[in-house]
């Protein structure tokens, strides 16, 4: 269920993408190493990350809620050069979220969602002078991690489970940055996450506002 507060974030998220675009039109950029096809470059990518779904919800709203807040993304790619506008990068992200609060015995627990996603992105980017818009598709493999007290606030529990994900973003270049807008889905079931004795079915999606720096 989309709430206002999340409404606000994605809203958020998309504004910002669109003022970053619109704020470098006339200025002078950094300019990018041309990357021959076949040649490589590393990317180190840092970002806002904003939960949905299950994850987003309140702790107490049902079996599968696990109340975090917005956090942080980082991760790095190796971009291979097909064609002057194709590309394939391998890439490694690491999602933080801020912990669900207040929770054990003393009100100084708290509970942390991570995930870890493996993927490599087919990118499709704009071959025109200045600012170069772009596409991306990244098939991943998605590792989430939950730990600490549970619905009770009290039993500790610590669950990963391991799921296929896709990730889908857009965005502009400028010189040797990047600023996109990325919707990650995760979906998987799980016994261990929240027990109530039977699979449930997650949502982790998230939407990232992603900064990239290609290094020389």
């Amino acid at each position: 269920m989309i709430t206002s507060r999340k409404a606000v974030s994605i809203s958020t998220v998309c504004a910002a993408l669109l003022l970053a675009a619109g704020s470098v039109q006339g200025a002078v950029a950094p300019r990018a190493a041309p990357v021959p096809p076949g040649g490589g470059r590393l990317l180190i990518e840092g970002g806002w990350a904003v939960p949905l779904g299950d994850l987003d919800d309140s702790l107490d709203l049902n079996s599968r809620s696990a109340g975090a807040r917005p956090g942080f993304e980082l991760g790095l790619r190796w971009r291979f050069q097909l064609t002057p506008a194709w590309s394939v990068a391998p890439s490694f992200h690491f999602l933080g979220y801020g912990d669900a609060t207040g929770l054990g015995a003393d009100g100084e627990a708290s509970l942390a969602a991570t995930s870890l996603r493996y993927g490599a992105e087919l990118l499709l980017k704009s071959t025109r002078d200045g600012n170069r818009p772009f596409i991306g598709l990244t098939p991943s493999v998605a590792h989430s991690r939950l730990k600490g007290p549970g619905k009770d606030r009290l039993t500790p529990i610590e669950a990963t489970s391991n799921g296929l994900g896709l990730s889908a973003r857009a965005g502009v270049q400028f010189g040797s940055l990047e600023v996109s807008a990325v919707y990650h889905v995760n979906r998987f079931r799980s016994y261990s996450f929240f027990p109530i004795g039977s699979e449930q079915t997650f949502n982790w999606d998230t939407v990232v506002l992603r900064f990239g720096w290609q290094l020389p």
